[in-house]
């Protein structure tokens, strides 16, 4: 069983929004001690990444039309500078389905 949930963050081109939201959520997960490897991409490049996700946040207007596998979990982004809210929104995931992604937090 793996330790860790897979997390990642798609913008229209995989640059600005989704690069600055991946830096401030990996600190906030870090304070809700949850293990996670967080990446971000475009979401041109979905596919290719949709086996390795657990979990994708991604602003609702980008969502619409694109299809997810079943049992990806979704957060949805409204303001990417929230990095803590956006980790207690991936928090409640986690607890629900990745319990293992959760550690102590000291």
């Amino acid at each position: 069983m793996k330790d860790k949930v897979n997390v990642l963050f798609m913008c229209g081109y995989g640059l600005g929004s989704s690069a600055v939201a991946e830096m401030l959520v990996k600190k906030g997960l870090a304070a809700e001690g949850i293990n996670a490897d967080v990446k971000h991409t475009a979401v041109g490049e979905l596919n290719s990444l949709m086996d390795w996700a657990d979990v994708v946040a991604i602003s609702k207007k980008l969502s619409e039309g694109l299809r997810f596998k079943e049992d990806t979990h979704m957060v949805e982004v409204v303001n990417i500078m929230d990095g803590a809210g956006i980790a207690k929104q991936i928090g409640k995931i986690v607890d629900a389905h990745y319990p293992y992604a959760r550690k102590e937090v000291l």
